[in-house]
């Protein structure tokens, strides 16, 4: 027979980790990977593969052709069509270790994929395009800033941040946070796939103009 604590347990583990993160935002890294695993065993998030993902692509493309692509919190990336000549690389990192088993299992061309989590992500490459695809709102609000600033490092010369949430308005704090983050939004275009939403385009800060001598 299942106890009432492993039965309560289980129904943590099944339920949406944002709705574990946002009360407890504290939530470590070693407990969302377990969670997300968990979820990914158990099939949860299949319903995302099916969806499309060629407006982000199509953004890339019209902002940054030819783009070597970093795709933070990338799930399987299934529902990304990297269909030859649409990218240079595409890197796709996730806090699930099964999520990014199953991505490797795509055998796409020009893609890599690494196990780790967003919010404390290193890296020595430098990307053309950033994609942030319905991941931020698993963080506290008070890290995204700082996680966007920190991102833009990354970024090469041109490089653009793509910043994607499925409802702009139930998730007016966070879009709030993004258009004030210190990047330069460049546009804001409304989502036309998959409901509703916006894409934020986001680079990094003008420098500034230089003085003239006195």
């Amino acid at each position: 027979m299942v106890s009432a604590f492993s039965q309560r347990s289980l129904g943590m583990l099944a339920a949406p980790v944002k709705m574990l993160v946002r009360p407890f935002p504290r939530l470590n890294a070693a407990l969302s990977a377990a969670i997300w695993n968990f979820q990914y065993k158990r099939d949860q998030w299949n319903y995302l593969d099916s969806e499309s993902g060629r407006q982000p692509l199509s953004l890339v493309e019209e902002y940054v052709p030819d783009a070597k692509i970093l795709d933070l919190g990338c799930g399987t990336s299934a529902n990304l069509p990297l269909a030859p000549g649409r990218y240079r690389h595409y890197h796709g990192v996730d806090i699930s270790a099964i999520a990014i088993e199953r991505a490797r299992a795509l055998g796409r061309p020009d893609t890599s994929f690494e196990t780790a989590d967003i919010l404390t992500y290193q890296t020595h490459e430098r990307y053309d395009a950033i994609l942030l695809r319905e991941v931020l709102y698993y963080f506290a609000t008070d890290k995204v800033a700082g996680l966007l600033l920190h991102l833009a490092g990354f970024l090469e010369p041109g490089g653009k941040i793509f910043v994607q949430v499925w409802d702009a308005y139930a998730r007016s704090e966070y879009t709030d946070v993004v258009r004030d983050c210190g990047l330069r939004v460049l546009e804001e275009r409304a989502r036309t796939e998959g409901g509703g939403g916006i894409i934020i385009v986001l680079a990094s800060p003008d420098p500034p103009a230089p003085t003239s001598a006195i």
